[in-house]
């Protein structure tokens, strides 16, 4: 089951890679890699690196993850002059999601 879900999951981003809207892009791929990405890696820092335990590396890591999130988009806003995207911080959380579900299945 983890392995057809894995597919669905890759040939859902790769045909969104190509899509241009609110919802779908190449910067939503992005922003969900790199939260499950910085999720993984945070972990992994307050866990092993830090010595936490479980429950305060769970909380570290949504934290810090989400808040890098929140200030990439204000910066956008700040400095790029775009609008701020609800839409990326929803990709964001979907990647702290999929990053505790690596957590779980790879630690």
């Amino acid at each position: 089951m983890k392995k057809y879900l894995f597919i669905i999951i890759l040939i859902l981003f790769v045909a969104s890679l190509q899509a241009k809207s609110k919802w779908l892009g190449e910067d939503k791929v992005l922003h969900f890699a790199g939260s499950t990405f910085l999720t993984y890696w945070n972990y992994g820092v307050s866990k092993d690196i830090l010595g936490q335990n479980s429950k305060k590396s769970v909380y570290f890591t949504i934290s810090f993850t989400l808040a890098l999130g929140t200030i990439k988009e204000y910066s956008d806003k700040k400095l790029k002059k775009t609008d701020f995207s609800w839409h990326d911080l929803i990709y964001d959380s979907a990647g702290v999601i999929a990053g505790f579900v690596l957590i779980n299945n790879l630690r």
